[in-house]
Formats: C-alpha cells, sequence, structure tokens
C-alpha cells in the first residue's frame, strides 16, 4: 500500500513538472521573446540569453555555395502547416563557401519568428522518399534561391520585448547579393502565407494595422497579397 501511494505520488510530480516547463518555454520562447532594454542614453540594445553554439548544432549548407546558421534557435514541431516546424530565431547568418565571407542577415534587433525557402522544382519532382529534405525547405513554394524570413523588427504592442504578440512584418533575403527587402506595405502584417503558388510568387493573406481613431466605424479585414520574388514588387488584391 505503501508503495503504491509512493508511486502516486512520483507520477504527479513528473505531471507538475512538464506543466511548469511547458509554461515557462512558453513565456520565454513566445511572450518574453527578446527583450529591449532602455539606457540612459535612451538608445535600445537587445538583452540576449547566451546561446548554445549554432554553429555546431544547427548550420546546414544550402545551393552549394552557402552555409548559414540561426543565432538563438528554437524549433517549434507543435504546430499546423505545410512544414509543420516554426524555426525561432534571432538573427541568420550566412558564410559564403567560396570567398569565406560571413554577414548577418539583421543589423538590429529582431525576433524571427520563422524563416524558409523554396523547394528546387527539379528535386522535388524526383522521388522523394531517396532523399532527405532539410526542415528550413518549404517544397510547396517556388521562389528561386531565397530566404523568406518572417519576423517582429518593431514592439508594436510597446511592452519592451519583441515576441509573437508584436505585428509580423516579411522580407525576403538573397544571399548571393545580401540583399534584405521587407516586401509588405506600410502598415500592413503577416495573417498567412499560402502554400502551392505559381512559380516566383509569394501569396499572402495581410492585414492593415488597425488605427487608434474615435471616428473609426469599421474594422480591418484581412485582403490578399502577392509579391513577385523575381521582379521585387507586389500587387494588392482589393476584396470584391
Amino acid at each position: 500500500m505503501e508503495k503504491l501511494r509512493l508511486s502516486v505520488y512520483f507520477v504527479i510530480g513528473i505531471i507538475i513538472i512538464l506543466i511548469v516547463f511547458t509554461l515557462l518555454k512558453s513565456w520565454f520562447v513566445y511572450d518574453r521573446g527578446i527583450e529591449l532594454a532602455k539606457h540612459p542614453s535612451n538608445s535600445i540594445q537587445t538583452v540576449y540569453v547566451e546561446p548554445d553554439d549554432d554553429l555546431v548544432e544547427h548550420s546546414s549548407v544550402v545551393w552549394g555555395k552557402f552555409l548559414y546558421y540561426p543565432l538563438g534557435l528554437n524549433r517549434d514541431r507543435e504546430n499546423f502547416g505545410p512544414r509543420k516546424t516554426l524555426n525561432h530565431a534571432q538573427n541568420l547568418v550566412f558564410v559564403d563557401l567560396q570567398t569565406g565571407r560571413n554577414r548577418k542577415v539583421f543589423n538590429k534587433s529582431v525576433y524571427i519568428w520563422d524563416y524558409f525557402y523554396g523547394g528546387e522544382p527539379e528535386k522535388l519532382s524526383s522521388d522523394s522518399e531517396t532523399q532527405e529534405v532539410s526542415e528550413d525547405v518549404f517544397p510547396s513554394l517556388k521562389t528561386g534561391k531565397k530566404f523568406v524570413i518572417v519576423g517582429m523588427p518593431e514592439d508594436t504592442n510597446k511592452d519592451g520585448y519583441l515576441n509573437q504578440k508584436d505585428s509580423k512584418k516579411v522580407f525576403v533575403y538573397d544571399p548571393n547579393s545580401d540583399e534584405l527587402l521587407p516586401i509588405l506595405p506600410k502598415k500592413f502584417y503577416l495573417e498567412k502565407i499560402l502554400p502551392d503558388t505559381p512559380e516566383n510568387k509569394l501569396v499572402m493573406i495581410v492585414k492593415r494595422e488597425e488605427e487608434s481613431s474615435p471616428n473609426k466605424k469599421k474594422p480591418n479585414l484581412p485582403t490578399l497579397y502577392i509579391y513577385d520574388t523575381l521582379q521585387k514588387r507586389g500587387q494588392m488584391i482589393e476584396r470584391p
């Protein structure tokens, strides 16, 4: 009887530990995000937690030319969507394997919600069972040799953190030219990226930021935005 009671206490203890761990992960990774610390000079600096060795743990080679790895990666595999994965990070580092040049994608504080790149058409059409697809590949996107990055570059809710509660912006990064382009119109943020789109097209559902105006009668409705990664221009599709 005493052994049974101890076993029950042990199981309850394990359950409590798992619940506490889950709640702490949710706060540190999603709600807390990256803290913005204000200094006497009124400048804003990022407070980072010392990460693991990201180069060793998370580096990959893409297109036979670039090595890249995230800083402070926390990979979330509990979400739905075409990839079943979200890559939360603080920045991305790219190394040109031909020249040895390396650089960070962002030069200021950003909370990366996810990053990925499109699958190569010739590889997508071959037998997928014989190939190991990277977790960073969005198979049904054909956006060329460019990375798509979803991130929160601004503390839009003014809580002192860059995290999931801030508005999501979308960037396209070309490692060949080291060009980082914010692609959404001003005052719009991302709701959803759609799969199975035409070549060089990034199709998104976006929404305009709400304005705190006393005369405003209706909330802003989501709308469609199509960005051409080759031509580097976007088109807003108005609702009928």
